[in-house]
């Protein structure tokens, strides 16, 4: 029995010192007749990155080239890292609208890796005036920084706000505060990579009428421009019941004629006009707009502490 033991620990002790010796030692490459020795085994290894993190990327494509006016607009959307989205649409008079985050879709905070569409999230985009070209931004930001509460100004009825610089004025936004100097010396404040703070992408269609003839070669000028500005500003522009964002702004390409302008803004009597454009022209549009009057009488508080007729008069909104 001893001497089964004695075998048994020296060929364990020959085991254990084979297996040290080849960690110690793992030996070089012999070579013959010229031959070279391969390279390092970290120069031969390309190493394939996940299909998320590095650097923040953003796409976002549509369905199709091509719209007819009254078509429903179908976006596929996606991050490679975890970030806060923001979708703008560009029309072919240039006039730039926010379509996500939006009234009906609040909530623009994306996981990397995923797939996002639209009309997939409860509502639909349709395809409406004017023909032409229209460009669709989709900038992805890497953190929820305060400044961004901007972009989030929707409601019932303007769910889908105009933008004056779109997608150019959020990347402004942000490189700003990237770039923001310290107060102690001139380097940045966060002197972060933007490939870390934001990333972009576009695609564009075409928006053709709804007839799908060919459409006539016009020689004479049929659009013109309509330059509105309020006092106040950020009043509400409607032309022919279309909305068409805040003062001030230009609208470009309204067909020649008549056009019903509206404007309308919280506190101040709407005013309403008829305004002709005519063809390559700009017309101007200046207006003073007056707040609605308050109307004296007895106050709620006068009434409940006895004030009878001909006490102190106070004032009520009537149209609270």
């Amino acid at each position: 029995m001893r001497k089964w033991m004695a075998l048994a620990v020296a060929c364990l002790m020959q085991v254990s010192a084979a297996w040290t010796i080849g960690v110690e030692n793992a030996g070089t490459y012999q070579t013959y007749n010229g031959e070279s020795a391969p390279a390092d085994i970290t120069r031969n290894v390309r190493i394939i990155p996940p299909p998320t993190g590095g650097n923040l990327l953003a796409s976002i494509r549509t369905d199709k080239p091509r719209y007819h006016i009254g078509d429903k607009l179908k976006l596929t959307f996606g991050v490679n890292r975890d970030s806060y989205v923001f979708i703008f649409v560009t029309d072919a008079a240039g006039i730039s609208h926010q379509v996500l985050p939006n009234y009906y879709d609040q909530s623009n905070f994306l996981r990397a890796g995923k797939s996002y569409f639209i009309p997939d999230r409860g509502y639909d985009l349709e395809i409406t005036a004017p023909v032409g070209n229209e460009t669709i931004t989709m900038v992805a930001v890497s953190e929820n920084f305060p400044f961004l509460d901007q972009f989030h100004r929707y409601s019932l009825n303007d769910p889908y706000p105009a933008s004056r610089d779109g997608a150019a004025g959020l990347v402004r936004r942000v490189e700003s505060f990237r770039k923001e100097p310290s107060a102690l010396s001139m380097e940045p404040l966060r002197p972060a990579l933007r490939e870390n703070w934001w990333a972009s992408d576009s695609t564009r269609y075409t928006v053709m009428g709804t007839s799908t003839g060919e459409s006539r070669d016009y020689k004479v000028a049929r659009y013109g421009n309509l330059d509105v500005d309020t006092v106040p500003n950020n009043a509400r522009i409607y032309i022919d019941g279309q909305y068409y964002g805040r003062t001030p702004q230009t609208i470009r390409r309204l067909a020649i004629g008549e056009h019903t302008v509206l404007l309308t803004k919280e506190g101040y009597t709407p005013y309403e006009v008829t305004a002709y454009v005519g063809g390559n022209e700009t017309k101007q549009m200046d207006v003073f707009l007056k707040q609605t009057p308050i109307k004296p009488g007895y106050s709620k508080s006068d009434k409940r502490a006895g004030v009878k007729s001909g006490g102190s008069i106070g004032f009520f909104d009537p149209c609270p």
